[in-house]
């Protein structure tokens, strides 16, 4: 990012000290998440919304996708609410039942959107991320 960019994180958990990034421990499906957020970013919309969360995994696929697949809306709800026409939202996804439809819906606000798999990423883990840009930013959304 260039040097005079606003970077915020927020996670539940406490998020170590990055210099140049301001960050806070919150849930972003919460309305004190939200201002907060509006607070740090003074009012401006963003360029880019990443979200890498992920539910905590156990013995239950079907439940955790399901978790999943809650927090990324939760996510796109986020971004809309705070993107610029044209910015980005990239996500993780879990590949599972729920994928195509939320590709549907990820194609309903963005110009493009495109799965990918990073080599970063375990070849055994279901997870993908989703590059999601040229955000549309309607002016209702249903």
């Amino acid at each position: 990012m260039p040097l005079n960019s606003t970077i915020v994180g927020v996670d539940l958990d406490p998020i170590k000290r990055v210099p140049g990034t301001t960050s806070f421990q919150g849930d972003i499906t919460t309305p004190s998440c939200y201002e907060q957020l509006r607070k740090e970013i003074k009012g401006q919309k963003c360029d880019v919304v990443l979200n890498d969360g992920a539910p905590n995994v156990g013995a239950n696929w079907s439940k955790d996708a399901n978790s999943q697949c809650e927090l990324v809306l939760a996510a796109l709800k986020l971004a809309c609410s705070f993107l610029r026409e044209g910015g980005y939202f990239i996500t993780k996804v879990f590949r599972s039942t729920d994928f195509q439809s939320l590709m549907w819906v990820f194609k309903k606000f963005f110009e493009r959107v495109e799965a990918t798999k990073p080599k970063a990423s375990r070849f055994t883990s279901a997870e993908i991320f989703v590059v999601c840009a040229g955000y549309l930013a309607p002016s209702f959304i249903d």
